[in-house]
């Protein structure tokens, strides 16, 4: 098929005029009619005009071994290229759409972070209660004895009320444990933020424990001063041992409030 028939039939499937397609390319209507008659032969900047307008190469216009067959085939391999590319890019996204739901950004870690450190409050509050809760029936008690009953009562609402506290605690940080699997990724930066933190919470780490230690191994002294100088004051027995659990329990919930905050730390740390 020669060039003059393929600017003839190419026009044709555009729904072009001479003269409209004279117009695209920066001819006349003649110009164009002499070469569909194949009275001249356009020049090559001509050609590369033509090739980009129809979309075809130079090679399908100046070759006559090419002819509209040849155009049909080449475009439907470009639909089927056209589709292979499309579905790789939809896979590109789709991958990329994975990692993005893969990945942990700043505000989630932080937003962890300052439920965490509620949380460890939390625990020191149920730490105390725990601790202090026979008091309230030791004191009723020892002033009398009938009321030994209300005070296990109320040991027990305040055994229900820690409990309570822990669950919802819990239920806080219950939705983390879907973010902040191993398996996920911190976004770019993260993780030096979160080593900086952890960096400047180790004193209050090692203060923590240091604390704690010191204050379980305190605990017993009140009672052992009490036992050695006031064997028979039921009151000052109640006091000291009062004054003993405050210490535990202040001992314990310096090692729980540290060490739960140092653990979220790590937890986030431990992400890829």
């Amino acid at each position: 098929m020669i060039l003059s028939e393929k600017i003839t039939e190419l026009r044709k499937r555009q729904g072009l005029s001479q003269e409209d397609f004279g117009a695209e390319i920066g001819v006349s209507r003649q110009a164009v009619s002499k070469w569909e008659m194949a009275q001249t032969t356009p020049d090559l900047s001509k050609i590369m005009a033509m090739s980009e307008f129809f979309g075809v190469s130079t090679d399908f216009l100046l070759k006559d071994e090419y002819d509209l067959t040849y155009l049909n085939n080449t475009s439907i391999e470009k639909a089927v290229v056209s589709a292979e590319d499309a579905l790789v890019e939809e896979s590109s996204r789709d991958t990329r759409n994975i990692s993005k739901d893969n990945m942990v950004e700043l505000s989630e870690v932080q937003a962890y972070i300052d439920v965490k450190k509620k949380a460890a409050k939390s625990f020191v509050i149920a730490v105390f209660l725990f601790c202090l809760s026979p008091f309230p029936g030791i004191i009723m008690s020892l002033f009398n004895e009938g009321l030994a009953v209300v005070g296990a009562i109320v040991q027990i609402i305040i055994l229900i009320i820690m409990a309570i506290l822990i669950i919802l605690t819990l239920w806080k940080l219950a939705p983390y444990k879907n973010i902040l699997k191993e398996d996920m990724e911190l976004g770019f930066g993260v993780r030096g933020v979160i080593e900086e933190y952890k960096k400047s919470f180790e004193h209050t780490f090692i203060l923590g424990i240091i604390i704690g230690v010191v204050s379980l191994l305190a605990a017993v002294i009140p009672m052992m001063i009490v036992s050695i100088f006031n064997k028979e004051n039921n009151v000052t027995i109640i006091i000291s041992a009062l004054i003993m659990l405050i210490i535990f329990a202040f001992g314990i919930s310096c090692i729980v409030y540290v060490v739960t905050i140092n653990q979220g730390y790590k937890r986030i740390l431990k992400m890829k």
